[in-house]
């Protein structure tokens, strides 16, 4: 795969990882305030991490190293982490299991 094909590819994720998110911020709003509080810094600590993607993938795109595999690597673990984290949040948010 060529370093542009993927860095289109990665932009792609991290605009559908910013969506889930806003769609997260949207359910918590339903909640009271100290569920809220519980899930919020989970939420901010997923935005920490697609600006970290972002700007990884940012930097690829710009600098096209010859050789851009351990960066490849590092947002595929990124990615994982992220996806992981997204996925216990709604969890959370959906069992009304906020911050537990």
């Amino acid at each position: 795969m060529e370093v542009k094909d993927y860095c289109k590819a990665m932009l792609a994720e991290v605009s559908a990882w910013k969506e889930k998110l806003e769609a997260m911020k949207r359910a918590a709003d339903a909640y009271g305030s100290a569920e809220k509080e519980k899930i919020l810094p989970l939420v901010g600590q997923i935005e920490q991490e697609v600006a970290t993607a972002q700007a990884r993938v940012d930097q690829l795109n710009t600098e096209c190293p010859s050789d851009w595999s351990p960066m490849k690597n590092e947002l595929d673990d990124l990615f994982g982490t992220i996806g992981s984290s997204v996925d216990r949040a709604w969890r959370d948010l959906e069992g009304g299991n906020v911050g537990g």
